[in-house]
């Protein structure tokens, strides 16, 4: 009798003891399948592939939806078709400069989520150029290279290239990285054309050297203004010749190759080709003048540099010229300084 009573009796504070804990293990569990189904919705939620867009006048665009169920539905709609209307496929088409917004819905059963993507319409450039001729860069150093485009409220981007990328390559959005020692031409190029069909696009000569002597080189080209008389084309073919036949001594056959991820096409447009006739003609001069400079290794770059445009260009002619261009200007400052002092 007695050992009956004790085992009701471990029965039963056995079971006591079991519903005592059972509240405090069970939540930590439910929260732990909560948590995990909470974060596999979360990253299967829809989404747009862009929520905001700019876009030039007359481009088309797809919005794509993300995660989206095998049984999920998707409509699209802009809000005001006039600036960019849109099709049932989620491709909208620019029309006319302004802002709207195109709104995704999706609907799966009786669930509706609406996604939106802010769109912004602005004209395509007609010009662009470069904000300096010259870009003098150190040996494994970058540059943001700067264009100026109109209108200035162009939605249009440039497009980059490189001459020759192992001198120094370019990124799409124009930073510049110095590769190796030399000379290259660098080009940014819209979708306007000229007359003859041919692509519009501004250009730049990208010289690469020792770091330590870049801004002395810098300091070189903002003393002599007297090289902007020398015609662009000219100048350009007088650097590539000393930087890369001359003072660095590439090899012919490396300093031509073009950029290899520039489009294949860009080997027939203009720039490829006038830069091309540019490095041609150097090459005709290189031999003559590699014996003229060859006594001057005890000089600096700046030096060798220097002496090389005086023989091409006879820079105190120019300089010469240069401030005979500036003498009426000079003189009607005076004037208009002495009339004013005159007045007081």
């Amino acid at each position: 009798m007695k050992k009956r009573f004790l085992n009701i009796c471990l029965i039963f504070f056995g079971s006591l003891l079991f519903f005592t804990f059972l509240p405090h293990i069970m939540p930590t569990s439910v929260s732990i399948v909560q948590a995990s189904e909470i974060e596999k919705e979360k990253n299967n939620e829809y989404r747009l592939n862009l929520n905001t867009i700019t876009l030039v006048n007359g481009r088309s665009f797809t919005l794509k939806v993300y995660n989206l169920e095998a049984d999920a539905k998707v409509s699209f709609k802009s809000a005001n078709p006039d600036i960019a209307s849109v099709n049932e496929n989620g491709t909208f088409t620019a029309n006319k400069v302004g802002k709207t917004t195109i709104t995704a819905t999706v609907r799966r059963g009786l669930t509706t989520t609406p996604l939106t993507c802010e769109v912004t319409i602005g004209p395509p450039a007609f010009s662009i150029k470069m904000t300096k001729p010259i870009i003098v860069l150190g040996l494994d150093q970058n540059y943001l290279l700067e264009v100026v485009m109109k209108p200035t409220n162009t939605a249009e981007l440039a497009k980059f290239s490189s001459f020759d990328s192992s001198i120094a390559s370019i990124s799409s959005g124009g930073r510049l990285t110095g590769n190796s020692l030399g000379m290259t031409f660098v080009f940014a190029e819209i979708n306007a054309t000229n007359p003859d069909e041919s692509r519009k696009f501004a250009s730049c000569n990208v010289i690469v050297i020792d770091p330590e002597e870049v801004s002395q080189l810098n300091e070189y080209f903002s003393d002599h203004f007297e090289l902007s008389l020398v015609p662009e084309a000219q100048l350009s073919s007088a650097l590539y010749e000393f930087f890369n036949k001359i003072y660095y001594a590439q090899d012919t056959e490396s300093s031509a190759k073009t950029d290899t991820t520039t489009d294949q096409t860009r080997a027939t447009t203009s720039p490829s080709s006038n830069t091309t006739n540019n490095i041609q003609a150097a090459d005709t001069t290189a031999a003559s003048n590699s014996e003229a400079t060859s006594s001057n290794e005890e000089l600096s770059l700046v030096e060798s540099l220097h002496k090389f445009l005086d023989s091409k260009f006879n820079l105190d002619g120019l300089r010469q010229a240069y401030q005979e261009r500036l003498q009426p200007v000079v003189n009607l400052q005076v004037i208009s300084l002495s009339g004013d002092s005159s007045r007081r």
